[in-house]
């Protein structure tokens, strides 16, 4: 299988790096690489989002925000080639299309954001979309999809399988509330939706065991195309 796994930043490192958790999820992701092809996206999460909020303070520029956030990122996905060691290409890629020669070397290419506008969510629906990935694996602070936001209401109840329409409509709905927040946000859903790409969502403690999550076991959410 070639497989892209979306890993959010908040995950990797929620007030400070989590070491032990970035060292697991590199052992694991070493271990699919021996049978399938593999790419990785890192998100930016606490920390881009503080930056960004800082930048509000002097600056309006939007476009702007999204290159400290895209740059945030970034430094994350440094840390987890630093885990992976010599499995994986050495330099955060920034191109698809080097991506996939990544692959055909047989490492692990690493990417972060980019282009404002962009969420690191839609860059890893984009990226399995053109490398006509099997899987797309998508692990957050959220240990799957919800009927409503589980942080805000106590009986909201996990999905454990959803069709990408579904998704969709559900990340849309997200965003229209006031303070809202899905998942997966509307445009990635979008790009998965376009793609038709069979995506499994989960939390942290499933991605301790990614080589288990692409098998079906798992307490996530599956997202059917």
């Amino acid at each position: 299988m070639r497989i892209v796994f979306d890993v959010g930043g908040s995950v990797l490192v929620p007030d400070e790096p989590d070491v032990d958790f970035i060292g697991k999820i590199a052992y694991e992701l070493i271990k699919i690489s021996e049978d399938h092809e593999v790419a990785v996206v890192v998100g930016g999460g606490k920390v881009a989002r503080e930056y960004i909020r800082a930048a509000k303070s002097f600056s309006p520029n939007e476009t702007f925000k999204d290159y400290i956030g895209i740059h945030i990122t970034r430094a994350n996905a440094m840390l987890l080639i630093a885990a992976l060691g010599e499995k994986a290409y050495p330099f955060v890629i920034q191109d698809f299309r080097k991506a996939w020669e990544v692959i055909q070397l047989k490492k692990i290419p690493i990417m972060g954001g980019t282009h404002p506008g962009h969420t690191t969510d839609a860059v890893s629906a984009l990226l399995a979309e053109y490398l006509q990935a099997d899987l797309l694996v998508v692990v957050t602070n959220v240990d799957g999809v919800y009927d409503s936001d589980p942080r805000k209401n106590p009986n909201a109840r996990k999905l454990s399988r959803i069709t990408v329409d579904q998704l969709v409509g559900i990340a849309m709905e997200g965003e229209s509330r006031a303070g809202g927040s899905s998942v997966v946000d509307a445009l990635a859903a979008k790009f998965i939706q376009r793609g038709r790409i069979k995506t499994i969502i989960v939390g942290k403690e499933d991605a301790r065991h990614l080589f288990d999550v692409i098998k079906g076991k798992h307490s996530g959410t599956v997202v059917e195309p």
